[in-house]
Formats: structure tokens, C-alpha cells, sequence
């Protein structure tokens, strides 16, 4: 018997060959050992880029239906290849786990002798500024700028009805956004713009007070040669502005034509070479009239001056005075409190405040055993001190600071996510923002408050590792826990 080997396609068909007298032949096909690179060309399809939070994605490979593959991963964050091998057409399907890094990444799928770039963004990450901005008591504007990776989506929203956001309120990558607010007729308020779970807190002034002013005297009579008159005294609150016009050609403004708070106007009248005459001044408003004699009228008498009042008797020697208490302690909020003041009957005294935020509202002056009331405003800020003079004593009240705690301090989560809550506690004057420090923690409510109060916040899916984070609340640490996938 003689044997031929014939080749085809790469296999080599052995064929027997069978001499006279043999009842039979067959044919023997050797099975293939590997793909030829030539006659099995791999075509692969691109993966989209995959966000920074991971998840799944797939690989399409192309090839002749009796093609083998084998499907590998030359990075270890991308795994769970599945199918790892096939023959013909498939579809490869693989987790790529979160990126924790600051920057974007790239791997490679393999697949026989060909790769294919796997590309992962960078985690979105956000700054919002300015995190504390004031504005005026009335309408006033202003804006928030937002700085991430231009692949990343923002939106912006408001915590309150009297601030209203400019469009665009929505974007990706930097971008600004401006808003106004709403006149304020009350005292001071706060709001906050939230960006990507970032708070930009708002601060309006309180509404100001309405300015009211008086002069004194309201007016003056002047002889007929003229001259300067006595000056006009103006009365009104710090930093309300007035001006002052002559409302005569003979009555000129000398000084004081306008001020800001407390002051006085000067002004000169011409002689008069006629019938008595009137005019007046206008200062902030009011009526200064200046009456002046006809020509030829003798200057009236001027009156004896006015003897000058007694000065009052110092306190007699055996006043002694003692207030209780001599100093307190008080919390945050706002409040009251009263100092008694126990001296000699006749013997008389006042009280009065040393700090701003400090108020007497009654005892202000007393003789004999009395008491002195007091009222206090919220502390904002950090622990304070401030004394009231009574009686020639001194009193001092020492005010508490803004203290917060957070409940739980730790949080816990599946690798499916889902939403938390963290519980604020402090006084009711005092603020706070929350903020999250990574992107795959969202917060979706109490992004800025005063007073007690709720931070609600969303968790994404893990397909990665354990991870831990955090949220910043009241200027406390939450640590947020979630399992991995």
C-alpha cells in the first residue's frame, strides 16, 4: 500500500491508497491546530468611551463563520470578559471598573493577534465659586461660575423663591450662571445656588431703616442789617444723606449744603432796605424760615442770659452700689436677662451698653434698688464677649459659638446605591453648607441651612471595588461606605 499526502487549505488530507484485494477505503481530515492570521482576518469594533463611573460594555468581532477567537484584557480594570473565546461573529461583553484617578485612562481588549483601545473618561469633578457672596437689601444681581472637564454636565438650581437663576442653568464643562434677587424688606437673609451638588451660599442685607430727620430751631428771626444767622442743627441716622437750598435770593447757605448723618447748616442774610421780609431754607426736606425786620427798625433788646443750672450735688458719699449678677454665661440663640442693682434709697445711677450686640431695653437709669433688662442677638461666629456699665459696675456676658454635630457620622451602602440622610444639629441662628468630595456622591437636598437640619443625598451604582467617601456638612466629615460590586 502507498499513501500521498495532498494539502488543502492548510489541513493535510491523508489519502490511503489500497492495492488489489482490499475490500475498502477512507478519507481522514486532521483537525486544525490554530486560526490562520491570513485566511481569518479579525475585524473589531470600537467601544464608545466609557464615563468614569464604569459599568458595561461590549466588543463586536467580525471573521469568517470557522474563524476561532480568544478574547483577553491587557489592563486589569477592564474584566469579566464574556464570551472569552468563540468561532465566526460575536459580541464580547465586558465591565470596566470606576475611575478613581484624576485623569483619563486607556487599555486594550485582545483579541488573537489584533487590539482594540478601550478609552475611560476622568472622574467629573467641580468647583463653584464664590462659596459665600452678599448682596444689597433691594433688587440687586449677581453670578456663580462652575469649573469641571468639558465632557461634564452641570445643572443649577436655587434652595429659595427670591432667587431666580439667568439661563443658561444647565451645561457642560465651565460655564457661569447669573441670577437675581428680589428686594429685601425684612432682616438679613441667606439662600443658596446649588451646582452639581456644590452650594454657592447668598447673603442679602437686611432692609434698612427709613431715614427720618429733624432741625433745630425751625426757624429765625434776623434784624434788618442782616448778617449770619445762628446755625441750624440737623438731626437723622448714620449715613442718611440731606442737602440744603435757599429758597431766597437775600438767604445764602454758608456751610452744611449737604452731610450724611448728624450736622448743621450756616447761612447769611443780606441786609434789608425795604419792608419786613420772609424766606425760607430747605434742609432734607424741611422748612427753615427766616424772618428778617424792615429797614429802620431798631435790633431788639437782647434778653439777659439765661443763668446757667445748678450743677447737681455729687452722690452723697454713702452710696454704694453692687450689682447680681457681675457676669453670665449665655447660648447662641438670641435672648433676655436682667442684672439687679442694690444701693442706698436717693442714691441714683444708669446703665449702659458696651457692645453693639448688646441692647438696654429698660433701666436705664433708676434710684435706689432697681433692676436693668437686657437683650442680646444671636451669635453667628465664634464665642464673644461683651459688657453693660451699671451703676459704675461692670457686667460681662460671655456668648457660646455655633456648635453643629452631625447624626450618623457614617453611612452605608449596597454596591446599588440610593439615597441617605444626615441629620444637622445646632442653634437656631446658626448656618451651614454641605458639599460631597466625589462625584459619585450626589446631594440632592440641604445644601445650605440655619438652624437644625436635613441633608438628603444619592449614591450611584458601584460596578467597581469598595470605595469610600465623603460629604462635608457643617464643616464635619460624613463618611459614605459602599460595597463592592
Amino acid at each position: 500500500m502507498r499513501e500521498w499526502p495532498v494539502v488543502l487549505a492548510g489541513t493535510i488530507l491523508v489519502v490511503a491508497a489500497i492495492t488489489s484485494g482490499c475490500s475498502s477505503s477512507s478519507t481522514t481530515l486532521a483537525t486544525p491546530t490554530g486560526a490562520d492570521s491570513v485566511k481569518c482576518p479579525v475585524s473589531l469594533g470600537t467601544p464608545s468611551n466609557i464615563d468614569a463611573s464604569g459599568g458595561t460594555a461590549r466588543l463586536s468581532i467580525t471573521t469568517q463563520p470557522e474563524c476561532g477567537w480568544n478574547v483577553s484584557s491587557a489592563v486589569n480594570w477592564i474584566f469579566e470578559l464574556s464570551a472569552a473565546s468563540g468561532q465566526g461573529n460575536g459580541d464580547v461583553e465586558f465591565r470596566v471598573a470606576p475611575n478613581d484617578g484624576s485623569a483619563a485612562r486607556e487599555g486594550e481588549i485582545v483579541v488573537n493577534d489584533s487590539r482594540v483601545r478601550v478609552s475611560q473618561r476622568a472622574p467629573c469633578r467641580y468647583d463653584v465659586g464664590p462659596q459665600n457672596q452678599g448682596v444689597n437689601a433691594g433688587a440687586d444681581e449677581g453670578s456663580v461660575s462652575v469649573r469641571t472637564q468639558t465632557e461634564c454636565g452641570w445643572t443649577a438650581t436655587t434652595d429659595v423663591g427670591w432667587i431666580t437663576l439667568s439661563p443658561p442653568v444647565a451645561g457642560n464643562g465651565n460655564g457661569t450662571v447669573g441670577f437675581t434677587v428680589t428686594s429685601n424688606g425684612g432682616s438679613e437673609r441667606t439662600g443658596s445656588i446649588i451646582i452639581a451638588g456644590q452650594g454657592s451660599v447668598v447673603t442679602q442685607a437686611a432692609a434698612a431703616a427709613p431715614c427720618t430727620l429733624t432741625i433745630s430751631p425751625a426757624s429765625q428771626s434776623i434784624d434788618a442789617a442782616g448778617g449770619a444767622g445762628t446755625a441750624v442743627t440737623v438731626s437723622t441716622q448714620a449715613g442718611c444723606r440731606w442737602n440744603a437750598a435757599s429758597n431766597a435770593a437775600w438767604v445764602t447757605v454758608t456751610s452744611g449744603s449737604n452731610g450724611t448723618g448728624n450736622g448743621s447748616v450756616g447761612f447769611t442774610v443780606a441786609a434789608n432796605t425795604g419792608a419786613s421780609r420772609a424766606g425760607t431754607l430747605t434742609i432734607g426736606g424741611r422748612a427753615f424760615t427766616v424772618t428778617q425786620a424792615a429797614a429802620g427798625t431798631p435790633p431788639p433788646t437782647p434778653a439777659p442770659p439765661t443763668p446757667a443750672p445748678p450743677t447737681p450735688a455729687p452722690p452723697p458719699s454713702s452710696c454704694k452700689y453692687s450689682i447680681s449678677p457681675a457676669d453670665q454665661s449665655v447660648e447662641v440663640n438670641a435672648g433676655t436677662r436682667t442684672v439687679r442693682v442694690s444701693t442706698t434709697a436717693g442714691c441714683s445711677w444708669t446703665a449702659g451698653s458696651n457692645a453693639s450686640w448688646i441692647t438696654v431695653t429698660s433701666g436705664a437709669t433708676g434710684t435706689g434698688d432697681g433692676s436693668v433688662s437686657f437683650s442680646y442677638a444671636a451669635n453667628t461666629g465664634t464665642s464673644r464677649t461683651g459688657t453693660l456699665t451699671i451703676a459704675g459696675q461692670t457686667f460681662t456676658l460671655t456668648q457660646a459659638p455655633c456648635a453643629y454635630s452631625i447624626s450618623p457620622d457614617t453611612v452605608k451602602m449596597d454596591e446599588d446605591g440610593g439615597t441617605g440622610t444626615i441629620n444637622v444639629s445646632t442653634g437656631s441662628a446658626c448656618r451651614w453648607t454641605a458639599s460631597s468630595n466625589d462625584s459619585w456622591i450626589t446631594i440632592t437636598a440641604g445644601a445650605s441651612g440655619t438652624g437644625d437640619g436635613t441633608v438628603r443625598f444619592t449614591v450611584a451604582r458601584n460596578d467597581g471595588k469598595k470605595r469610600n467617601g465623603t460629604l462635608t456638612i457643617a464643616g464635619r466629615n460624613a463618611k459614605v461606605e459602599q460595597e463592592d460590586h
